[in-house]
């Protein structure tokens, strides 16, 4: 959390820790800028100002951006106690937000309900676009990202994660789509759909891409019919 001067207002501020600058991270960092800068939505954390610096003082980069002063969404739902249809209602406004990116270009590809706060106007924010990548190939926007997919590097959340990203090989904004999936019966359900603690990487890659996630209304059965339908699509 920092203080903007002018004009004078909080910012989240990101920057460069100090000693750990390397080609490579300041390529995600100017990625996650270049890929902020085409979304403009009230469900995605705004970028306000990004500077880069040259390579003899690489530890100045930084961005700032919106600052979104709240919890997670399952946890700003837990606290609320909120009804199905408030869940419903935050998820509807989480899924617009994801379409927009994926409109104007761009995967999130870490979509999780730590990557989505709420703020004290009850509005979800999608945040942290720091493995996102182009829909398209775009060498210039994220070369190191894309070279990660092609040699089967993982990046992203198991426990959100689509099988093909699982698999280490390339992925579109349906990928997106199934994390989403995930957060909603998680938000819905109260758990997520495959128990992973305590599985190795490679267990945990198995059951992601060969077994079937249960029903939602396994869980809760007032979840039966149109949100089970849903949730599994």
């Amino acid at each position: 959390e920092a203080e903007q001067a002018f004009p004078r207002r909080r910012v989240a501020l990101k920057a460069v820790r100090p000693g750990f600058a390397s080609r490579g991270l300041l390529g995600r960092f100017r990625n996650e800028v270049e890929l902020l800068g085409r979304l403009q939505h009230p469900g995605i954390a705004q970028l306000y100002e990004a500077g880069i610096a040259d390579e003899l003082s690489p530890d100045q980069a930084f961005f700032a951006m919106e600052l979104v002063d709240g919890p997670a969404l399952t946890q700003y739902a837990r606290e609320l106690n909120l009804d199905h249809r408030a869940r419903w209602a935050l998820l509807l406004r989480v899924a617009e937000a994801v379409q927009h990116a994926h409109q104007r270009g761009v995967i999130h590809r870490d979509l999780k309900p730590g990557n989505i706060l709420v703020g004290d106007d009850g509005m979800p924010k999608v945040v942290d676009f720091g493995i996102a990548r182009a829909a398209e190939e775009s060498p210039h926007l994220a070369p190191h990202l894309s070279m990660a997919t092609r040699t089967g590097q993982l990046v992203g959340t198991p426990s959100y994660m689509s099988p093909e990203q699982m698999r280490g090989g390339e992925v579109d904004t349906r990928s997106d789509v199934y994390a989403l999936g995930v957060v909603a019966f998680e938000l819905l359900a109260g758990r997520l759909p495959f128990d992973l603690a305590g599985k190795g990487l490679d267990e945990a890659s198995r059951i992601i891409r060969e077994d079937e996630p249960p029903l939602a209304s396994r869980f809760d059965r007032t979840l039966r019919g149109d949100a089970d339908v849903i949730i599994q699509k």
